[in-house]
C-alpha cells in the first residue's frame, strides 16, 4: 500500500513537504517553508528564537508539524517533544528555492538529502555569501538519468525548466506504480526542452498519481507574464533609449536565466553589466557545473562587480573579485556605460550614485501580490525621488493554468493531487479525478 501525507504546500504557495510511504520506505519530497510562514506571529525584528531554543516557538505556535524521527536532537532540546533516531530514508529536494528547501535546517543530519549537482553548488554559494545555513547533512547529488534506490523503492529525478537552474521533477517507482511529483516547472522559459523531457518520460509511465504544482492556477491571472525572450527584447529597447543615462535592474538572486538575459542585453547594447558580489560568486561557482554555460566573471570584459563601501573590511570571498570592483562614485561617472544590478535592500546606494533624472529601472521580478505591499511602496518612493522610469518585465517560473490543464490531459494520471496552489479546488476543472489533501492527514493511493 502506498500512502501520502502532505505537511505543507496544501492550499498555499510553497512550504512543500510531502511524505511518501511504500512498505518500509519513507521519503520526503522537499522540505520547504511557505511564503506566509509565521506572519501572524512574527514581523520585522520580532522573530522566532530558533538559534537559542530550536523548534520550541514553532511547535508552541503550531507552525511546524511534530513528526517523530525527522528532527535533529539540538532542534528538539527544550521543546518537550521526544527525540527519536531518524525514521526516514531520505529527503529529495526539487530545487534550491527556500519554499522547497528551507526546513532541511531542522532535519536530522543522518537523514540523506538528495539534490541535483547544480543545486548543491548553488546551496554552497548561498551559504558562503550570506547568513543562510542549512546545517550539516549527508548530501547526495544526482543528475538526470540517475536512479536512486531507497529501501525498496526507486526515485528517478528528471530535469525541468524553472527560474533557478538544476530544478527537477521526480518519478517515484512504487510497488503500485509511478507517483510523479512536478516540483516547480514552466514551459515558456529559455530551456523549455528540459520540461519537455520530463513530461515525455512521465507519459511513458502512465502514473497512478500526479502531484502537480498550481502556483498560477487561479480564477483570474492579474499579473502580466512574459517569455524570457520577451524580457530580453523589451529590456534591450529600454537600454537603447536610455542614451547616456543609467539603467538599473533588480531580479531574484538565483535566477540564472535572468542574469544571462541582462548580460546579453548589456553586450548587445555596448554596456557593461555590473552584478552584485553575491551574483559574481554564484556565477563563478556554477562554472563547475558542466551542464550550465555562463560567462566567467573574472575573464569577461562585459562584466564588473559592484563594490559597496562598508564600515568593515570585506570578507575574503568578496576580495576574490577585487580586480573587477566598481564603486558608487565610478558608477555615477559612467552612467551611460552600465547596466547595474541593484537589490531592493541596497537602494540607499542611490544616494551616492545619484542617477541622472530620467534613468531607467527594470523590475524583473513578480509584481506584488497585494496592492498595499509596503516594500513596493518604498521602492516607488526611491524611484520617484531620483526620477527613474519604472518598467515591469518578468518571466514566471511556473506554468499557466491552461498549460497545467494540457499537461494533465497529456499525462492522464489516475488521480491528480494539487500542491503549491492557493486554489486547489480549481484542479477539478482540469482532471477526471482529483484528491484534495488535508495538511498532515495520510491518505492511500
Amino acid at each position: 500500500m502506498v500512502s501520502i501525507t502532505m505537511y505543507g504546500g496544501v492550499g498555499e504557495i510553497g512550504g512543500n513537504k510531502t511524505l511518501i510511504e511504500d512498505g518500509k520506505a519513507r521519503i520526503f519530497l522537499d522540505m520547504g517553508q511557505s511564503f506566509g510562514f509565521g506572519e501572524e506571529f512574527f514581523a520585522g525584528y520580532l522573530m522566532a528564537r530558533t538559534g537559542r531554543v530550536g523548534l520550541r516557538d514553532f511547535f508552541e505556535l503550531d507552525l511546524m508539524p511534530k513528526i517523530p524521527g525527522l528532527y535533529s536532537k539540538d532542534m528538539l532540546d527544550g521543546t518537550g517533544f521526544k527525540y527519536r533516531k531518524p525514521m526516514f530514508d531520505g529527503i529529495f529536494l526539487s530545487h534550491i528555492h527556500f519554499d522547497h528547501c528551507q526546513h532541511i535546517a531542522f532535519a536530522h543530519p543522518d537523514i540523506p538529502v538528495h539534490l541535483g549537482e547544480g543545486t548543491k553548488i548553488i546551496k554552497d554559494s548561498w551559504e558562503a555569501t550570506s547568513g543562510q545555513k542549512f546545517g550539516e547533512h549527508d548530501y547526495r547529488t544526482f543528475r538526470t538519468g540517475d536512479r536512486i534506490d531507497v529501501n525498496g523503492i526507486e526515485v528517478e529525478p528528471i530535469h525541468v525548466d524553472h527560474s533557478v537552474p538544476a530544478a527537477y521533477g521526480y518519478i517515484v517507482h512504487t510497488k503500485k506504480g509511478a507517483v510523479v511529483y512536478t516540483g516547480d516547472f514552466r514551459q515558456h522559459g529559455s530551456h523549455k526542452k528540459l520540461t519537455e523531457d520530463f513530461l515525455d518520460r512521465v507519459k511513458e509511465e502512465r502514473p497512478i498519481a500526479l502531484i502537480c504544482e498550481g502556483t498560477r492556477v487561479a480564477p483570474e491571472e492579474k499579473r502580466k507574464n512574459y517569455t524570457e525572450a520577451q524580457v530580453k527584447s523589451h529590456s534591450k529597447q529600454i537600454v537603447k533609449k536610455a542614451g547616456k543615462k543609467l539603467v538599473v535592474t533588480t531580479f531574484y538572486p538565483r535566477d540564472v536565466d535572468r542574469i544571462r538575459t541582462f548580460y546579453e542585453v548589456a553586450k548587445a547594447t555596448g554596456r557593461k553589466f555590473v552584478v552584485s558580489v553575491r551574483t559574481a560568486h554564484l556565477l563563478q561557482s556554477l562554472g563547475k557545473d558542466r551542464g550550465i554555460k555562463l560567462p566567467n566573471v573574472m575573464k569577461n570584459k562585459h562584466i564588473l562587480v559592484f563594490h559597496r563601501e562598508l564600515a568593515k573590511a570585506p570578507p575574503l570571498w568578496e576580495r576574490d573579485f577585487e580586480k573587477k570592483w566598481i564603486g558608487s562614485d565610478e558608477v555615477r561617472r559612467r552612467q551611460g556605460e552600465l547596466i547595474l544590478q541593484l537589490d531592493f535592500w541596497h537602494f540607499n546606494e542611490f544616494v551616492d550614485i545619484r542617477p541622472k533624472k530620467g534613468s531607467e529601472f527594470i523590475h524583473s521580478k513578480s509584481e506584488p501580490f497585494e496592492e498595499n505591499d509596503i516594500e513596493n511602496e518604498v521602492k516607488h518612493n526611491w524611484l520617484k525621488r531620483y526620477g527613474l522610469h519604472h518598467h515591469q518585465y518578468h518571466a514566471s517560473g511556473h506554468c499557466s493554468m491552461p498549460e497545467i490543464k494540457s499537461v494533465i490531459a497529456d499525462i492522464d494520471p489516475k488521480v491528480v493531487i494539487p500542491i503549491h496552489s492557493e486554489y486547489p479546488n480549481l484542479f477539478k476543472r482540469m482532471a477526471k479525478k482529483v484528491k484534495l489533501p488535508v495538511k498532515g492527514k495520510k491518505f492511500t493511493i
